[in-house]
């Protein structure tokens, strides 16, 4: 059996649909939380812009490590249902790996 996979990419603002070229992931950190936002190019400029006068001000932070930490995850059975739960509500959702937070969020409250 053939098997294809299509990646679709959504402006996480407007949820509109992205092609790869119109494609811009922005990365930010706020309070020790990092942050990821997949935008189109207008989106990802007014970030950009919005948050300008605080980088201009602010101290970039050079030489530190972070220390990762472990998820505390849940167990395998659950995991392993959520992932199947994502898949047959569309989500997409790799094998391994951390469950992204909104995945998580949305079957606690289908469940």
């Amino acid at each position: 059996m053939a098997r294809r996979e299509i990646t679709q990419y959504f402006d996480d603002l407007t949820k509109t649909p992205l092609s790869e070229d119109e494609l811009h992931v922005v990365h930010f950190s706020l309070d020790g939380t990092d942050y990821s936002v997949d935008l189109n190019e207008e989106h990802a400029n007014e970030l950009r812009e919005s948050l300008q006068r605080y980088i201009e001000v602010g101290r970039k932070r050079t030489g530190t490590t972070r220390q990762r930490r472990r998820s505390g995850g849940g167990s395998r059975s659950r995991t392993k249902e959520i992932r199947q739960w994502a898949r047959e509500n569309g989500y997409e959702v790799a094998d391994r790996g951390k469950i992204p937070d909104n995945i998580v969020e949305a079957f606690t409250a289908a469940n």
